[in-house]
């Protein structure tokens, strides 16, 4: 390669390479596409300090590239990428004199430390210049140590001496003749010569002083490096901590003038700064030696071997460090230490640890002061406290080796009648003699003896430091729960004995065994009844549906028979309401356990929905020669507004129980009372008393569980799943109202439903009839959308029978395409299915209603769909249906929704 050859290459703003020729490649071999270009370069993590691109430069710039040991030109250019972003164009040539200078400059591995050395100073100092001794000249990398506006001499390739004559304007005139000399050349190389580093101190000048330093390094070995930087930092703060260093260095030596012996060591350079203290052992011990030599010839004076150890351990070299790194500033221990008079005195040994912001070395001052009169009388106090609580009752210090109680703290003198030792204490076995006594309950008492017997405290306490357990004291009839608790201090031998009161925790825990029984008992149960409820539903579910496929057989051998086809698909209908309400119940036990069921809030008339209730319940009565009476007392108000279907679903499971468990030619009396109005509320009563089987009290207890059921007689012909009472339960309960009811085997049984409803202030009294009017959907065009090839077949029956003309759409997409296509008006009505692939009706309701015609808007949509719950009735209109129609599809119900929506005149 040439020595002017160039190269090229181009990144896009994120400083990735878009591109670059073969000189390039050549010269820098790591060089990718969509690589960094700094990592490609120069092997950083962050783009080059001295970049043109980040220091926004344009046009030509000389550098260093200590990879190539060269110095270079580069030209960066603006370019406009193809998808219109910005991005840099760079294109760099040797320079002759930098060839000239090669030898001078570091190679390899050493000039990419000596980079990142630059680049590192660049971002932490306010000057960083490199200089080459050879040609004593520098190379500046940043430059605001000075506010000159013409600063034109501190520039690339400026000569070293008169840049440094030049600074040295702005450094306080008390040190510029020292500065001065220390960066010197001749001084400099002497000193880098040994040292790879070294700092220069002094003061800025102007009316107001602050303080810097200059930091010269070097990199790599001293014979090959030819290049070194100066770099400049305040230290303002740095100043501020060394004084407050000292502060607290002098004022902690001073506060512990009384101190035995303090020491000053210097933990990071492992070496003891100063010694001093009032005793004599201070000036015998050797203090030209590492910190852990010193502590071990320190400890020595600690009598306890155990204590002697643990002083080692906490005031070693490595603990000291891991307490600091660990965020502990203070390290204390507390043993017997021999003193200038050979007698052993307790002495609390602390070292306090602090960083010397000079050299940033952890320092730590070591002292130990003699605390054995305050600490005899902290140590009993101390010790009390931390071993018990304030909620003891009675609390005594136990001396084994003299056998004597003290008493600390007393709710209900023990000691009347007892001698008093003349230090204050009684007799151990005497005092415990006369509590147990006087207070223990008798079953407890010979336990406690032999549990606080002193030869079983000892041995207990010698195992581990608390002993404990429970007996009863008597208290006149009551029984009440105590805790002893026998705990030995281990750093001060301290002996506690202490008595209890824990009535509130074995009450507690009684009662959560109990609760623990009951809830056992209750799952008990529960699984019992699923278990039962799994078998009656295996059963009641496999009845309709054997009757259907019987009845379907029946029809197939009397296939000309009409009179016995019609008696079969009659029993084939029954057979499939009694399903659907199996399954229905279930789901809807379901949706209350879960919270999923809702409560609308619309208005209803009670007198109609109570009449709906009756027709159906009369056709059961009747065939069982059940005679069903009724009266209304005091209703003021039968229009109301509340959740309507729940409301007969409650009506109907009491009704119907009344009929299914009576016996033939029994009897059902109906009430219905409003009992109390209230502003806008009413609260109804309603009452069902029947003659029939009654209820056993045992059963009456579990009657409103889910699955439960007492089949003893009753009508078998009317099939149970034993969910009906509790969903009836759930429900009334989610509308603020309550159940009651008796009961007595063989004679019948009453129930007393109160529910409370708003008041539909807006509803007339005076309320026409709903006319019969027959409901025609002849000519009628009507887009009909489902999937299931079996539903279509007969909501298409029940459509074109009724004389309507049918258009068939197999998903909410193809009903979506089809209606944006057809002409306005051309469809009257769209029965859409809910549940379908490619797209819901939910979506195809929302779509179809966001189209660009008038009839988009109007067209009745109507919804059917298996997902028959009232959550999903409103996320139907919410969608834009008009109305909701649950599956299976009841054949009146589809004619009379379609025809009063398109002809809401002949339909009320």
């Amino acid at each position: 390669m040439g020595a002017h050859s160039s190269g090229y290459y181009s990144i896009d703003g994120d400083y990735n390479i878009i591109g670059f020729n073969e000189t390039a490649k050549e010269i820098y071999p790591s060089l990718q596409m969509g690589m960094k270009c700094y990592k490609a370069l120069m092997g950083l993590d962050a783009p080059c300090p001295p970049c043109p691109v980040v220091n926004g430069i344009c046009g030509p710039k000389t550098y260093l590239d200590p990879i190539r040991h060269i110095y270079e030109t580069v030209d960066a250019v603006d370019t406009i990428l193809p998808d219109g972003g910005r991005g840099h164009a760079l294109v760099f040539s040797t320079v002759a004199e930098g060839e000239r200078l090669s030898s001078a400059i570091p190679t390899g591995e050493k000039s990419l430390r000596l980079l990142g050395a630059v680049n590192r100073l660049a971002s932490d100092y306010v000057a960083v210049y490199s200089v080459n001794r050879q040609q004593k000249t520098i190379s500046v990398y940043r430059s605001e140590f000075t506010n000159d506006p013409d600063n034109s001499i501190v520039k690339d390739n400026a000569d070293y001496d008169t840049v440094r004559e030049y600074l040295t304007r702005y450094i306080h005139p008390d040190d510029r003749s020292y500065v001065l000399k220390k960066m010197e050349l001749d001084y400099l190389e002497q000193k880098l010569a040994n040292s790879s580093s070294f700092r220069v101190h002094f003061r800025s000048a102007g009316e107001e002083t602050h303080y810097y330093y200059l930091l010269v390094t070097r990199n790599g070995e001293t014979e090959d490096e030819q290049d070194f930087v100066i770099a400049a930092a305040c230290e303002d703060n740095d100043v501020n901590a060394r004084k407050i260093y000292e502060n607290q260095l002098n004022s902690l030596i001073g506060s512990i003038s009384h101190a035995a012996g303090y020491f000053h060591l210097d933990i990071t350079d492992d070496k003891i700064l100063k010694t001093g203290g009032t005793s004599a052992i201070v000036d015998t011990l050797e203090s030209d030696c590492t910190i852990d030599a010193f502590v071990r010839d320190t400890a020595q004076y600690i009598p306890k071997e155990q204590d002697r150890q643990d002083f080692i351990d906490a005031f070693c070299r490595n603990s000291m460090l891991e307490n600091y790194n660990a965020g502990q500033v203070e390290i204390t221990r507390i043993s017997k230490c021999y003193y200038d008079d050979n007698i052993a005195r307790i002495s609390k040994y602390v070292v306090r640890l602090l960083i010397n912001p000079s050299n940033n070395h952890l320092e730590g001052l070591l002292y130990g002061v003699d605390i054995t009169r305050s600490q005899e009388e902290y140590e009993t106090q101390v010790s009390i406290v931390r071993t018990l609580s304030s909620n003891y009752r009675d609390v005594y210090l136990l001396n084994l080796r003299e056998k004597t109680l003290s008493i600390i703290k007393e709710e209900e003198g023990n000691e009347d009648g007892l001698k008093k030792k003349e230090d204050g204490s009684y007799s151990y076995k005497k005092f415990l003699a006369k509590y147990i006594e006087e207070r223990v309950h008798p079953d407890d008492r010979d336990m406690l003896h032999e549990v606080l017997r002193l030869r079983n405290v000892r041995k207990r306490i010698r195992e581990k430091e608390e002993y404990k357990g429970n007996y009863r004291v008597k208290n006149g009839d009551e029984i009440h729960y105590y805790q002893f608790r026998v705990i030995r201090n281990e750093d001060s031998g301290i002996i506690v004995l202490g008595f209890l009161n824990v009535d509130d925790v074995v009450e507690a825990e009684i009662r959560q065994q109990k609760l623990l029984k009951e809830a056992l008992d209750t799952a008990e149960r529960a699984s019992e009844a699923k278990t039962n409820f799994l078998r009656r539903m295996s059963h009641d579910i496999r009845t309709p549906i054997n009757g259907i496929c019987g009845m379907l057989e029946v029809a197939d051998y009397y296939h000309n028979d009409i009179n016995k086809l019609a008696e079969c698909r009659e029993k084939i209908r029954d057979a499939s309401h009694l399903l659907l309400e199996l399954i229905n119940e279930v789901l809807d036990m379901g949706k209350l356990e879960s919270g999923e069921i809702m409560l609308e809030e619309v208005p209803f008339n009670l007198h109609d929905i109570a009449q709906s209730v009756l027709e159906v319940i009369e056709k059961m009565a009747e065939e069982r020669k059940i005679e069903i009476t009724q009266d209304n007392i005091g209703v003021a108000h039968w229009n109301l507004i509340g959740s309507p279907v729940y409301v007969k679903r409650i009506m109907m499971n009491f009704i119907s129980n009344a009929v299914k468990y009576n016996k033939e030619h029994g009897k059902i009396m109906l009430r219905c009372r409003e009992i109390s109005t209230e502003g806008d509320t009413a609260v109804f009563e309603f009452t069902c008393r029947d003659t029939g089987i009654g209820m056993s009290r045992e059963f009456q207890e579990h009657l409103f569980e889910p699955f439960t059921q007492e089949r003893v007689g009753g009508y078998s012909k009317y099939g149970s799943t034993g969910l009906g009472m509790s969903i009836t339960m759930e429900l009334v309960k989610r509308m603020g109202g309550d159940i009651t009811f008796e009961s007595e085997k063989d004679k019948g049984t009453t129930f007393v439903i109160t529910i409370p409803f708003k008041i539909d202030t807006e509803k007339r009294e005076a309320e026409q009839k709903a006319k019969k009017s027959v409901c025609s959907i002849a000519g009628m065009n009507i887009l009909l959308v489902e999937d299931n090839e079996l539903n279509m077949e007969i909501v298409e029956f029940i459509t074109q029978n009724a004389g309507a003309v049918v258009t068939k759409a197999w998903n909410g997409r193809e009903a979506l395409e089809i209606f944006e296509k057809s002409a306005e008006g051309c469809f009257d009505a769209i029965l859409m299915d809910v549940m379908m692939p490619e797209m819901d009706g939910y979506e195809a309701t929302e779509r179809i209603r966001r189209l660009n015609r008038k009839d988009a808007r109007t067209i009745p949509i109507i919804a059917m769909t298996a997902n028959a719950f009232t959550e999903d009735k409103i996320r139907s209109k919410e969608a834009g249906m008009n109305e909701h129609i649950a599956k299976p599809l009841n054949t009146e119900l589809v004619l009379r929704a379609v025809a009063k929506l398109v002809q809401p005149q002949m339909v009320d």
